[in-house]
């Protein structure tokens, strides 16, 4: 969890309680992170990330030089895009964390479902609604239910974050469907108190949370991906379509992830979509190349385009693939 910043913005006060405590957490917070290293990159005004130095040099450095002010992902001392941030309240020269402890998830709802808070569900008093939910609203009910419903009887966690958590490390660690059904079963019936409400396998994890927005879609190919030859598999004897429960055995199936949704929740996300508009609000241009938008190809296409680059919001999209074969029967790796 990264401390506050908002002791970046205290660049001309740098004698402050305030600024001299912001960086000792930076400090703490990027030796911890980068492991048993003795040095890390410098980002004060004159280093610029560009040069390395130990812990004291680069906390004189910040106090004399002061931190670049558009280096508000700290990338290089790996900070990821999305990770969360703690709460810190400067009392004095002292730091209180008043992180409450809840749930990330309620976040999440709030940013999927922005216009339903938790304390403004319109009913009757009687647990009646006035009128039939839509759609939308369904599925957040659907998922406030899932949301408060605890892992197991006096449990402080509930069982959709519980799930929440379990998937991510199942992506992070590339494990198959199959294992993660293998984790789950010694989990609800040897760790787990009795009566506990984990799943027992991943397809009805993956069912529980399908309406936070993390599905994808499914395209049937042909052997050949994209030939134009059937999709279908063929029984080599008869030559019929093979059937399976009543439906036809696709050759392959690609998995598709929509490119339009993925970026409106970006900028659904109360944490994220301030970044999406950084290059807009937070760049400095002094002539320093730190980000895409310093470049001439940037600043040029912003010239020709100028209805486009007059709203933030609009994104620049760029494909960048290194040793990508365009050839399949090319003996030498093709990069751009």
């Amino acid at each position: 969890m990264i401390p506050d910043k908002q002791w970046m913005e205290l660049i001309h006060d740098r004698l402050d309680n305030t600024y001299i405590l912001g960086v000792e957490n930076f400090l703490d917070y990027a030796f911890k992170i980068l492991g048993e290293t003795r040095e890390i990159r410098c980002p004060c005004v004159k280093c610029c990330n560009a040069i390395s130095g130990t812990h004291e040099l680069v906390r004189s450095h910040l106090i004399v030089h002061g931190i670049v002010q558009n280096y508000i992902l700290w990338y290089h001392h790996e900070e990821r895009l999305g990770e969360s941030s703690s709460d810190y309240e400067f009392v004095g020269d002292k730091i209180n964390e008043e992180g409450d402890g809840g749930d990330e998830l309620h976040e999440i709802l709030r940013d999927l479902y922005p216009t339903f808070e938790g304390d403004n569900i319109n009913n009757d008093g009687d647990g009646k609604f006035e009128e039939e939910p839509n759609i939308e609203a369904k599925r957040f009910y659907r998922i406030l239910k899932d949301f408060e419903q605890p892992l197991y009887q006096d449990s402080k966690v509930s069982k959709l974050s519980t799930l929440v958590k379990l998937l991510h490390i199942k992506s992070i660690g590339n494990w198959s469907n199959t294992s993660f059904t293998m984790l789950l079963k010694p989990l609800k019936e040897d760790l787990l108190p009795d009566g506990s409400n984990l799943p027992y396998s991943y397809y009805e994890a993956k069912k529980l949370i399908r309406h936070l927005g993390l599905s994808y879609k499914k395209i049937d190919a042909c052997k050949n991906d994209f030939c134009g030859a059937s999709r279908w598999k063929e029984d080599k004897r008869s030559g019929e379509t093979k059937f399976k429960s009543g439906k036809k055995i696709p050759y392959k199936i690609l998995h598709y992830f929509s490119l339009k949704p993925r970026l409106q929740r970006l900028f659904m996300s109360s944490k994220i979509s301030t970044l999406m508009r950084w290059h807009h609000d937070k760049r400095f241009d002094d002539g320093i190349m730190r980000h895409p938008a310093d470049l001439i190809t940037w600043k040029t296409f912003d010239e020709l385009h100028q209805s486009f680059a007059s709203e933030p919001r609009n994104i620049r999209l760029g494909l960048a693939s290194d040793g990508f074969q365009a050839f399949g029967n090319s003996k030498t790796p093709y990069s751009i």
